[in-house]
């Protein structure tokens, strides 16, 4: 028997087992499907390179780290330096930042300094930003950037749980603008995780794309696939990783109060649709990362990424690959939409913003029911009070992406945590 039994092989099962194994701590991970990776899916479909989850990874510290020991470092694959990202306003792309603004906008984010006023509790990620860089800012710059984050209204969004650094710059110096020229003056260049030369570019990903990571890290703890009755008890220390509406099946009967705290979580369903584009239907190259579109402006598209463009080798030559997504809270009954119908809105939608001769053929697309936690306000609360049932629960322990970031790096830096935590609880209880 294992010390140690993880549930679920997604990145946050996946890097918990690495970092415990480094530990010399043994680990088994149980995985109820045939592969390991969770939502890092990566296929290749008539030579386009298609993620069905997340397309890139932030170079984050703890994901550097945990990459340069999986000794993937020098397969990191940067993106196209000339990448910028667009939104699109009034029928147009137009480049972020400053494209959406007009000059009153910027006049009002530069007057930011200025602003006296404080957070709230539970304040939405809306008000704050409306409060503290004007509605302009808020309606054309974060409001779809969030929302090609989170897929939900960032009126419901937790300020608290989503921006808890800008959160405490605020109380701490009144301004943000402030907090960043002090933290500017006091700058010094902060210990890395590896001592190899940060990477360029401000998302990366592998020549053959995201799933490089988890296959990687697969291929070096211990796994059993297929196993999707994984119980508490079967090893000292039971470590859930999977989405929360699972662990509630596994906890529900032994530990109902955790389970009924996880039941709590809410999830964004997301559409993801692939099509593509002969180059030469388009009036000029693509470029750049890809486009986010306010909800004002009454597409179901919530944001399109140009594959393609953004990383080599992802479509066959003469033609672009992009990944559309459609749904959220905004539109959760996309996900009953038939295939013909998801790909007649995606591919005319597409037609418009692009300004394209043809509409783009559909490659594929998958539907994902449980995409996105969210960060709802009341989160800090309720992470709070999970903990607060963990302490009261020896030998269960839980990483998610429902916790303390939902991005790739965020879980990995999660896991990474627990794993200690994990390695300290054996070591008191040893």
């Amino acid at each position: 028997m294992p010390e140690v039994l993880i549930i679920g092989a997604g990145i946050s099962g996946l890097s918990c087992a690495w970092t415990l194994k480094r530990l010399g701590i043994d680990t088994e991970v149980l995985e109820a499907t045939s592969r390991a990776g969770g939502v890092i899916r990566t296929e290749n479909i008539e030579g386009y390179q298609i993620e069905w989850g997340p397309n890139s990874i932030q170079p984050a510290p703890a994901a550097l780290k945990l990459i340069d020991e999986a000794g993937l470092w020098n397969d990191l694959l940067p993106p196209d330096p000339h990448a910028p990202r667009y939104i699109y306003l009034n029928r147009r792309l137009r480049k972020f930042p400053f494209g959406p603004l007009s000059f009153g906008g910027i006049a009002r984010i530069l007057a930011e300094p200025f602003i006296r006023s404080k957070s709230p509790q539970d304040e939405s990620v809306r008000d704050f930003l409306i409060r503290r860089f004007g509605r302009q800012a808020h309606d054309r710059l974060a409001g779809p950037l969030f929302t090609g984050i989170y897929a939900t209204d960032t009126a419901q969004l937790s300020v608290a749980a989503v921006l808890p650094r800008m959160l405490e710059m605020e109380r701490n110096y009144g301004s943000l603008t402030a907090a960043m020229l002090r933290s500017f003056t006091r700058y010094q260049k902060p210990a890395t995780a590896t001592t190899k030369r940060r990477p360029r570019g401000f998302t990366l990903s592998f020549p053959a794309g995201l799933e490089t990571l988890p296959a990687r890290l697969a291929e070096n703890v211990t796994i059993r696939f297929g196993e999707s009755d994984g119980r508490i008890g079967m090893a000292p220390v039971t470590v859930l990783t999977i989405p929360a509406y699972r662990a509630v099946k596994i906890l529900e009967q032994r530990y109902p109060d955790l389970a009924q705290l996880l039941a709590k979580v809410r999830y964004s369903p997301i559409v993801v649709a692939a099509s593509s584009l002969p180059e030469h239907t388009l009036k000029e190259p693509l470029r750049g990362f890809g486009f986010l579109v306010p909800r004002s402006e009454g597409l179901h598209l919530l944001g399109t990424i140009f594959s393609s463009a953004l990383f080599t080798g992802r479509a066959p030559e003469g033609h672009v690959l992009l990944t559309s997504f459609i749904g959220g809270s905004f539109e959760p009954e996309v996900l009953d939409w038939s295939d013909e119908q998801v790909s007649e809105v995606v591919g005319s939608e597409l037609q418009r913003v692009l300004d394209s001769e043809t509409k783009p053929e559909p490659v594929a697309l998958v539907r994902h029911e449980h995409a996105l936690p969210q960060y709802n306000i009341g989160h800090e609360r309720w992470v709070a009070s999970l903990r607060e049932e963990l302490q009261r629960t020896p030998g269960v322990f839980v990483t998610a992406n429902y916790l303390d970031g939902a991005s790739v790096p965020a879980c990995i830096e999660q896991a990474d945590r627990t794993a200690h935590r994990v390695a300290e609880y054996l070591r008191r209880n040893g």
